[in-house]
């Protein structure tokens, strides 16, 4: 099929306030590309919002159509099967608005380019049943504890909010290496180089703030930040990295499938004043660190 415009049955979204966006298949998003030329002639795309494109938002374009100019659209990627991550999640509150999970080791909390399906988010939207199911921060795979996720778009902005300004308050415990004495807020700039698995410890870096306690192997720290690795960067500055830290000080080979050696760190409380009911709101896990102090 040729020509510019939609053909006479396509279907485009009414109007809404939201942008369209297909629905998530299997709990994985769609993707937006920019097709140019032809529309492809595997798979399906719908138009995305564009001022001047021929197609009303949300049609299905047609397969093989010529297209006079480059067109937004949106489509599913073809997502291979994956080995099950064994170990599960479970639900320390769920409620109009948020659902915390308590996050075991070794699943990652959104996608990191490798897993897809096996994702703390994909699994709580096929559970639930919900496409709108969003992490509000961040938590390493090798971390286990709590996630906070917004599961209604009309609320998810005053939600995060909280994270965004720092008012949340996280506590983690871990366990290190050597005995590490301390009590005291420490301030690091980090700095993750392109391509590089390790953050440094660098004049130029983002500024980060961390309170730690600790008075032998067993540590407690709250990030006042949130850089990427913040709190296995620190103590391993400190030279007292975390029991079963796969990239400091040294990293090793990289394996999703390798759960021998669980990292020593758990999200174990959270809290914050909630933007809607302003009342505080405290959570908490129920994991342990998986390992002992030898």
């Amino acid at each position: 099929m040729s020509g510019c415009a939609p053909p006479s049955n396509a279907s485009p979204v009414p109007n809404s306030p939201r942008a369209f966006r297909p629905p998530a298949r299997e709990g994985i998003s769609p993707r937006k590309v920019v097709l140019r030329d032809r529309v492809p002639l595997e798979g399906e795309y719908w138009a995305a919002r564009a001022g001047d494109s021929p197609f009303p938002e949300g049609t299905l374009l047609p397969a093989g159509a010529s297209l006079p100019r480059p067109i937004p659209a949106w489509y599913h990627p073809f997502v291979p099967p994956e080995d099950p991550i064994p170990f599960g999640y479970t639900v320390v509150h769920a409620d109009d608005d948020i659902i915390v999970a308590d996050k075991p080791h070794f699943l990652p909390t959104t996608t990191n380019g490798r897993l897809q399906r096996e994702t703390l988010q994909t699994r709580l939207r096929v559970d639930f049943g919900e496409d709108d199911i969003v992490p509000l921060h961040r938590l390493d795979r090798l971390t286990a504890g709590l996630v906070i996720c917004s599961r209604n778009p009309a609320t998810r902005a005053a939600y995060q909010r909280i994270f965004l300004e720092g008012r949340a308050v996280k506590r983690y415990r871990g366990i290190v290496k050597q005995p590490l004495f301390c009590d005291e807020e420490i301030r690091l700039p980090m700095h993750k180089p392109r391509g590089s698995r390790q953050v440094l410890v660098a004049d130029n870096g983002t500024p980060t703030s961390t309170y730690v306690r600790a008075a032998g192997r067993e540590v407690t720290v709250w990030p006042r930040t949130g850089h990427t690795h913040q709190l296995r960067v620190l103590l391993n500055h400190l030279g007292r990295p975390l029991i079963g830290d796969d990239t400091y000080p040294t990293p090793r080979p990289l394996s999703l499938y390798d759960f021998s050696r669980p990292l020593s760190l758990l999200h174990e409380t959270i809290s914050f004043i909630d933007p809607l009911s302003h009342s505080e709101r405290q959570f908490f896990s129920s994991r342990g660190l998986g390992t002992t102090i030898r």
